[in-house]
């Protein structure tokens, strides 16, 4: 029995959370969406059969998997296409990729698998149709796509340390949903539909091309050797799916306000809520079971190519004092020989002035991961109607009180220094993606996306000291019609204080890669990897329960995995 008290913990207030530092420190959750989604599979007890599977000796082809919900039937289309080596790229603007695949409603027709073989390797350039909800694609990964199939063939199950040096086979680079390409509408899939709620979908095509990635390497050995042997299932599932993601997602955040703050609110009332639980002592056992978990997983996943993140085995060090601390508790009752009755918020504000952002926010993962059943009410409350609009007979000193409320953050920058305009973002014709460029010294500025709040409401503010405060927005608006989008989107997030990034997006001390780990981290993204301050790579539902694991008793506990271990060559 969980002994709560009295919710007394307010939510950390935005002006703490919404700090760019501190959002791109926020790690997978157990709401985090794939981790929604496995829990839903779970309970209905999806199923999932391959129907065709038509690949030859080098694994180029095509396959379909049925997935059966209760009330919905689905596809997973995948088309596997040979390609160069030097064709072989992460990026979007890329032509060509080994792997493209959709999921489709319904069971596929053949003349439906026909144009899907058709359109899917197009990618940007083919169209799909409204039963389609999702399209993306693939590469193979170049470092251990064939050391594993040239394990099976040899009879052998690879090394999890090797495999553990990149945490997948297959990367996506891209997965689209919500009309691009001819796609379904968001729409479609809102309210009871089984991929309602936020990339639920788009979480379920990764999963399947998981499971995809393991039949392929599996094909491609037993064409090499008919004695090959089988991915063993603590390999399987040690192995997740690839992301390469890169600035496109960053304008997503400035443009979805409510949405994020949805997100985030729902993240800081599930922390608020366990952080008022008084721990049993099974409790403090199972936090340290944790800790020492972390701690190994960090230890063994030194990934970071760039010194831009936190360094893994500094975050495992602080993992590990932590485990110091909670032990002296379980023993004494103090923390730091200091009385405590309020054990995990007294952790954290220890935390705060001990251990790193890092180590702030992982220890707000572990304790959701502890409470998950606590905390579980809240996974689908994470959609929200975005509307946005005037209110046209607000008066100016309202609106002004309203800056002064919830905007206070961007009266820190001063605009007229070059530093703090060091940066635009622009559209690139030739990239097809949203890219930053260092003004007066990149072409482009011409073309600047409207992504600096900061310097937007600024000027706002200035022109509205200017007016008579008792004059409504309307009439404001008439005059000065340029500032009709920055007012809407103000007084349309009145009450939502998550929804703004609090921080200068073109300051030249500016990390982009914070905003990206900020989005990825609600998706359920772990091993941050970034490649530059620009782009990142991560791995995506590493440890999480196979297909054929799918209604069958599987803890919900499987992040943070360890390397598998068993006895001889095979497990």
């Amino acid at each position: 029995m969980i002994e709560v008290k009295h919710e007394n913990h307010k939510l950390r207030p935005a002006s703490e959370v919404m700090k760019l530092e501190r959002i791109g420190a926020f790690r997978l959750t157990s709401l985090s969406f794939l981790r929604i989604l496995l829990r839903h599979m779970m309970r209905e007890n999806w199923q999932v059969d391959r129907t065709l599977f038509e690949l030859n000796k080098d694994g180029h082809g095509h396959s379909v998997y049925r997935i059966q919900t209760p009330r919905h039937t689905f596809s997973f289309v995948v088309v596997s296409t040979e390609i160069k080596e030097d064709e072989r790229s992460d990026r979007v603007i890329s032509q060509k990729w080994d792997v493209t695949f959709a999921l489709s409603e319904g069971i596929v027709s053949t003349e439906k698998i026909e144009s899907l073989k058709r359109e899917l390797p197009k990618q940007e350039a083919g169209r799909g149709d409204a039963f389609d909800l999702v399209w993306s694609r693939a590469n193979r990964s170049n470092r251990i796509f064939d050391y594993v199939i040239d394990c099976l063939a040899a009879q052998k199950q690879p090394d999890p340390k090797v495999l553990n040096e990149v945490g997948y086979l297959l990367r996506t680079t891209a997965v689209y949903g919500n009309g691009k390409f001819g796609l379904a509408p968001y729409e479609k899939i809102k309210d009871n539909h089984p991929f309602s709620g936020p990339f639920q979908a788009q979480m379920f095509a990764v999963y399947m091309l998981r499971h995809f990635s393991f039949d392929l390497v599996e094909h491609i050995a037993l064409q090499k050797n008919p004695d090959a042997v089988l991915l063993a299932p603590e390999i399987k599932r040690f192995i997740g799916t690839g992301n390469a993601t890169g600035l496109g997602m960053a304008p997503f955040l400035i443009a979805h306000p409510r949405l994020i703050h949805q997100w985030v609110y729902i993240r800081e009332k599930a922390i608020a809520r366990v952080k008022d639980i008084q721990p049993s002592r099974d409790d403090l056992a199972l936090m340290r079971y944790w800790l020492n978990r972390t701690a190994t997983y960090f230890d063994d996943s030194r990934l970071i190519d760039r010194e831009i993140f936190f360094k893994p085995e500094k975050l495992a060090e602080q993992c590990r004092f932590l485990n110091k601390i909670v032990l002296e508790y379980l023993k004494s009752g103090t923390l730091m020989k200091q009385p405590t009755q309020d054990m995990w918020h007294d952790l954290s504000v220890l935390a705060e002035r001990t251990a790193s952002i890092e180590m702030q926010e992982l220890l707000h993962t572990l304790l959701l991961e502890l409470y998950t059943d606590h905390v579980i009410d809240l996974e689908r409350r994470m959609n929200v109607e975005e509307t946005y609009q005037i209110e046209p007979r607000m008066k100016i000193r309202e609106l002004i009180d309203l800056i002064k409320q919830q905007y206070t953050w961007v009266f820190q920058y001063d605009f007229t220094n070059p530093d703090e305009k060091y940066y635009f973002w622009y559209r690139s014709e030739e990239k097809e993606e949203p890219r930053i460029g260092v003004r007066d010294q990149e072409p482009g500025s011409d073309k600047e996306l409207p992504m600096n709040i900061a310097e937007e409401v600024q000027e706002l503010y200035q022109a509205l000291t200017a007016a008579h405060p008792e004059e409504i927005v309307i009439s404001f608006i008439l005059k000065y019609p340029h500032y009709k989008g920055i007012i809407q989107r103000i007084q349309s997030l009145d009450g939502f204080e998550y929804g703004e990034v609090q921080a200068n997006l073109l300051s030249k001390d500016l990390l982009p890669v914070n905003l990206l780990r900020f989005k990825l981290s609600f998706f359920g993204a772990e091993r941050f990897n970034p490649k530059s301050n620009r782009w990142v790579r991560i791995t995506l539902f590493q440890g999480a329960p196979l297909v054929e694991e799918i209604g069958q008793p599987f803890p919900d506990n499987w992040v943070f995995p360890q390397l598998p271990t068993w006895k001889g060559d095979q497990p």
